[in-house]
């Protein structure tokens, strides 16, 4: 068969573009990702003072890679759209991570996301921009937040319990979320995903990051502390147990501190679910070099 002389060369062609794109690719995002740890490391003259014994900042390199997250920042990667993680990164040890996730069998998107333990449990909600179809934003027909409506022309939130999240999405939250347009939050029981879709970009993720970190100052564990990493954990074991204990329940009454605004209206019956694919902090970004 004279014709598979020609299709048996094609066929290596094909291959080796292809292998040959992916390596390319794959040595693009590394190169991002080293460079986002960078823009994380603390200048001298940001370490807080009285830090006797702890490395130099020419020690530390960002936040450091670990081999896994515990359990409950796990699953909720199956919220997030799931994928093949390529990457962790530990923020705030046992409380906050970056997770690089590639695309699999049942995820197409390469994207990043800051995965965080939440003070109470909280209503399980979905943020995400607002669709754009043929250069114009859809109705919004999520929860509605009639005393924010730039927040409403930029984000669809969707959820069973209107009152509690419009709680939950206090005015510094929505804050963080407008300074990050591309942002995806999450949010279910005591945990909270901020997630970006796309290809990884150093100044991207720090933004991410920044948006996460005004989110957790809100409602984070163990008094929030600042997901702007500061090179404080090193002396931390290098993998978190996957099986770590989950925080106790006692605490889990709603809070009733609300938003200075009236509780948002629930969606309109029947309105679709959209599928998964800055800062109002007073806490400073970190300085880049």
């Amino acid at each position: 068969m004279p014709w598979l002389w020609y299709v048996g060369p094609l066929a290596l062609l094909v291959v080796w573009y292809l292998t040959g794109l992916r390596g390319r690719h794959e040595s693009r995002r590394d190169a991002e990702l080293v460079r986002w740890r960078a823009l994380m490391t603390p200048k001298p003259a940001a370490r807080r003072s009285g830090a006797h014994g702890r490395k130099t900042t020419a020690e530390v390199a960002g936040p450091r890679p670990v081999r896994s997250a515990p359990s409950s920042l796990e699953r909720m990667l199956q919220e997030t759209g799931g994928g093949s993680v390529i990457a962790r990164y530990e923020l705030v040890p046992k409380l906050a991570f970056v997770a690089v996730v590639g695309p699999d069998a049942k995820n197409g998107s390469e994207y990043q996301v800051v995965l965080a333990k939440l003070a109470k449990p909280a209503p399980r909600l979905t943020v995400c921009p607002l669709p754009i179809v043929d250069g114009s934003r859809v109705p919004n027909t999520g929860i509605q937040f009639k005393k924010d409506p730039e927040f409403m022309e930029q984000f669809l939130v969707e959820g069973a319990e209107a009152k509690a999240i419009g709680r939950w999405l206090s005015t510094r939250v929505r804050d963080a979320l407008r300074d990050f347009p591309d942002a995806w939050l999450f949010v279910q029981d005591r945990v909270m995903a901020l997630a970006a879709y796309g290809p990884v970009d150093a100044e991207r993720l720090e933004e991410l990051v920044i948006a996460a970190d005004a989110i957790f100052a809100e409602h984070g564990s163990d008094g929030a502390p600042s997901l702007l990493f500061e090179g404080d954990s090193e002396g931390e074991d290098d993998e978190d147990d996957a099986d770590d204990e989950e925080e106790d329940d006692d605490d889990g009454d709603e809070d009733d501190d609300s938003d200075e605004e009236e509780a948002p209206a629930s969606a309109p019956a029947g309105s679709a679910k959209q599928g998964a694919p800055a800062s109002g902090s007073s806490r400073p970004a970190p300085r880049r070099s």
